[in-house]
């Protein structure tokens, strides 16, 4: 069942849990979830138009697409930044639902949408078809889970002030892994850290989190020597084998 959309008139009681603050947070992420989708993929393809704070919709973001070159293109879809209970939707989690809706656009009557313009004329598909998308829980790629390994380490090109770590690199090894390469404090050398992304039924995974909280007291305490692997890498002075985790 969708979760009551907020409108104009009446709020549903999960929206009310949220203070305009709290909200306008969650609009922020989703903007900056959204933005690395603004520029062109390498192989060409959709992309982010924009994203828009829906007028007297709180609890909800519109993104709108557009194909990279005809503007006329362009749809909007209206997104649920929150679920049935009131609890926020994380943003791999939209993001994923989004990118499902964009592939699988001609099952969304476009008429529907045409019939549904907003002030610069873009067509918006309702909330109330991405809230089943969200409710049916949305099918993440394995490239969901290779950025979310390696943004949930430390950010690239800069130091995360707890761990004092730097991503230099990752590379997707295979189906199942990657291997972040890192250097900081406790590290002598720039080091590889192989890392699961699936689960032990082989579904992918999206977030490291377990990984990430204790990385630093693994490098502190010398524990990845405990974690060893045999394999040799060019980029790095060592690899260790963290997919356990």
């Amino acid at each position: 069942m969708t979760s009551p959309l907020p409108g104009a008139s009446q709020e549903s009681a999960p929206v009310q849990r949220w203070e305009n603050e709290g909200l306008a947070r969650l609009q922020a992420a989703l903007v900056r979830g959204m933005l690395r989708f603004t520029a062109a993929p390498l192989g060409g393809g959709p992309v982010v138009r924009g994203v828009l704070p829906v007028p007297n919709g709180r609890g909800v973001g519109r993104v709108a697409i557009w194909d990279g070159q005809d503007i006329e293109t362009s749809v909007a879809y209206d997104l649920p930044l929150l679920d049935r209970h009131g609890d926020n939707i994380p943003a791999s989690t939209v993001a994923a639902a989004l990118r499902q809706a964009v592939r699988q656009a001609s099952d969304i009557p476009r008429t529907a949408a045409d019939h549904n313009r907003d002030g610069h004329g873009i067509p918006v598909v309702a909330a109330e078809n991405m809230g089943l998308l969200l409710e049916d829980g949305p099918e993440f790629d394995l490239t969901d889970a290779l950025h979310a390994a390696a943004a949930g380490i430390t950010p690239p090109g800069g130091y995360e002030p707890a761990g004092k770590l730097c991503l230099l690199g990752f590379l997707l090894l295979d189906q199942h892994s990657a291997r972040l390469y890192v250097t900081g404090e406790g590290l002598s050398d720039t080091v590889g850290l192989d890392v699961s992304l699936r689960d032990e039924e082989g579904a992918v995974t999206v977030g490291i989190t377990g990984l990430a909280a204790a990385l630093p007291s693994l490098i502190a305490d010398d524990q990845l020597r405990y974690n060893p692997s045999d394999a040799v890498d060019p980029y790095c002075s060592e690899v260790f084998d963290l997919t356990h985790w």
